[in-house]
């Protein structure tokens, strides 16, 4: 059965059993209900503590990314999640409209000497990297379409 709904943090929902579809404004507040949303849907399919760990992190990595920096403008966009679930993995797409952005080529993070050197940030894409079977981006109409595949086990 599919279930829509208005969300205050995603705008709109689609569960398919196997599918969930979730569009959500580039708002902070979004993630907390989106996060939910998923990890309460995942609960259908008995994922292990590390699965749902990982689905969370790339989860919040990748949105945070996508809602301060994707944008060079104030105005509200949407940003839309789809998560599929396999025999073996998940799958999570991210798809918005902002400034073309390839994950896979950005530079890695510079590793501090000391805790006096470090700065927080910029190690999201590598956790994200780290988490993940794969990592694919594709530019497609004008959108960032960004798809993470997560082992089950």
């Amino acid at each position: 059965m599919t279930e829509m709904a208005t969300m205050p943090a995603a705008a709109e929902g689609d569960d398919a059993g196997d599918r969930l579809l979730l569009t959500l404004a580039n708002h902070r507040d979004a993630l907390d209900e989106t996060r939910t949303r998923v990890i309460h849907w995942l609960q259908r399919h008995a994922p292990t503590p590390k699965l749902v760990f990982n689905v969370e992190l790339i989860l919040e990595e990748t949105l945070m990314n996508v809602i301060w920096h994707a944008h060079t403008d104030q105005a509200e966009h949407l940003i839309r999640v789809e998560v599929q679930v396999d025999a073996d993995s998940v799958v999570m797409r991210f798809e918005d409209d902002g400034v073309p952005f390839d994950p896979l080529r950005a530079a890695p993070p510079v590793v501090p000497t000391s805790i006096d050197d470090a700065v927080p940030g910029g190690l999201g894409l590598m956790l994200v990297r780290k988490c993940a079977l794969s990592v694919s981006y594709q530019r497609v109409d004008g959108n960032n379409r960004l798809t993470v595949r997560v082992a089950r086990q």
